[in-house]
């Protein structure tokens, strides 16, 4: 098997906690990832021992969305100012019910939405059909889940108390 380096993951966002429900996740709520980016940083001693706060961790991602309904959850996130679930996983594939089957990889961020810009709107193009609208969300995080193979293998990291 090749290698994959994290630029080549795909990367899938559900708009929930994959974890209060992993076997019912269909394809349709997943949206597609085209950029993802953030840093968890601590601050350390001389020693390497982690002291004081956290700094904060921003997560930024851009999708790919068909229609404004997909866009909905971030839009509401953003004016309800609480905090929500996003899972992200890697490398997801689907079963013929088009269901998750498996993944090799994820996370479930816990945060607030802060911004969320369209880097182009939706119109007809010449064929008629709707064009894609990319989304760049900004998410202030809480605490990060990271999915092993099997539940046990889950590490949270909190930011936010």
């Amino acid at each position: 098997m090749a290698s994959l380096y994290s630029n080549e993951l795909k990367a899938l966002v559900v708009p929930e906690d994959f974890l209060e429900n992993p076997v019912n996740v269909l394809k349709e709520h997943c949206l597609t990832v085209q950029h993802f980016d953030y840093q968890c940083e601590h601050k350390r001693n001389a020693s390497g021992e982690v002291y004081g706060p956290t700094e904060p961790v921003l997560l930024k991602f851009t999708v790919r969305v068909n229609s404004p309904r997909h866009a909905k959850s971030f839009y509401s996130n953003l004016l309800s100012n609480c905090h929500s679930n996003y899972s992200f996983l890697f490398n997801a594939t689907f079963n013929a019910n088009q269901r998750l089957g498996n993944y090799e990889d994820g996370m479930v961020v816990n945060g607030y939405v802060v911004s969320v810009e369209e880097n182009y709107s939706t119109g007809r193009n010449m064929t008629g059909e709707d064009e894609q609208i990319l989304l760049d969300v900004i998410i202030q995080v809480r605490s990060v889940t990271y999915l092993g193979r099997e539940e046990q293998n889950n590490y949270k990291s909190v930011f936010i108390q």
